[in-house]
């Protein structure tokens, strides 16, 4: 059987799971499920990568990842050699822990991510380890009700961005999301058998398989270098098309103004972040933002914008087609 084909890309997101072999387990004992999460950590750091949810169950792992250099497969090698290495040492076994290759989900962001997140997070409920979900310590569920996370590999605050701009609301929002099952939708994926390794709707799908199904354009984007200066290209194609569409001028691109909109710049933040593959610190600097935490917030504020007005997401969308197709 073939191997599934890895899609990566600057900026991309994932869900990531794998299995023990022959389905025992990977963690025995608390230490166990700490050191991975140890683990975790560190290659976050080494790799520049970040976590925005995990959940650990004695068998098997799920972690959403976010990859600003589009480096998945070498961070996924580390942490599984790592902790296969460990796990082996401490029980004096050899050999294989996991089944196989992790498997790795592609996720459009916005509102997939939130329902994949919630998926993640419901596992200890799915498998009626548990009957409330704050009981179950083995996931980054209770630092969400918490709002906050002891070290920035964990980055709760880009999803909880989009419940809210205010935290204190956003972990209300949060709760009331995660109380409720899961939609239709993401039940009926995964659900299939043959599991789709992308996740989102028809045209970002469509997109994906255009860009690296369909073409050879995967083995040369783990380039930092490479990656910056399609970033910093795609962000200028970005800015151009925003101005010649409101007819201003670029520096109103990086004002800000006190009870002020500034519909233009919230649309060039977006479409960087969606299309650029710069990591958010990136797109800060670039949109002259002090917090990188301002680009998920950012973002939020014209999601709650477009469902509201369906002239301003029809606006959006028309902006996101054109720039996907590269120059103008």
């Amino acid at each position: 059987m073939a191997r599934p084909l890895r899609i990566e890309y600057p900026g991309a997101w994932y869900h990531v799971m794998n299995r023990g072999a022959n389905r025992n387990r990977v963690f025995s004992k608390d230490d166990d499920y700490e050191l991975f999460i140890n683990i975790l950590k560190d290659a976050c750091s080494l790799f520049n990568v970040y976590i925005s949810a995990y959940c650990l169950m004695s068998n098997h792992y799920h972690i959403v990842v976010h990859t600003p250099e589009g480096n998945l497969s070498r961070f996924m090698r580390h942490v599984n050699g790592v902790y296969t290495q460990r796990y082996n040492r401490k029980y004096k076994r050899d050999g294989t822990l996991f089944r196989g290759r992790y498997k790795a989900i592609i996720i459009q962001a916005e509102e997939y991510l939130t329902q994949v997140v919630k998926y993640v997070h419901q596992n200890p409920l799915k498998a009626k380890i548990i009957n409330n979900l704050n009981n179950y310590k083995w996931s980054s569920h209770p630092l969400y009700l918490k709002g906050k996370s002891d070290s920035e590999w964990l980055d709760i605050n880009n999803l909880l961005a989009y419940f809210s701009g205010r935290k204190k609301e956003a972990i209300i929002k949060y709760k009331e999301f995660m109380d409720i099952g899961l939609d239709d939708e993401v039940i009926k994926f995964y659900s299939k058998k043959a599991q789709s390794s992308i996740f989102g709707d028809s045209g970002f799908v469509e997109m994906i398989k255009e860009r690296f199904v369909k073409s050879d354009k995967v083995s040369t984007l783990e380039i930092k270098e490479k990656r910056e200066i399609l970033g910093e290209g795609k962000v200028k194609t970005i800015n151009k098309l925003i101005c010649n569409k409101f007819n201003i001028e670029e520096s109103m691109l990086f004002q800000t103004r006190r009870g002020e909109e500034n519909m233009p710049r919230l649309f060039a933040i977006s479409l960087s972040r969606e299309l650029s593959g710069l990591s958010f610190p990136e797109i800060a600097k670039r949109y002259k933002i002090k917090s990188y935490k301002t680009v998920a917030s950012s973002n939020f504020r014209l999601n709650e914008r477009m469902k509201k007005s369906r002239k301003i997401k029809k606006e959006y969308t028309m902006l996101k087609e054109i720039c996907s197709q590269g120059e103008i």
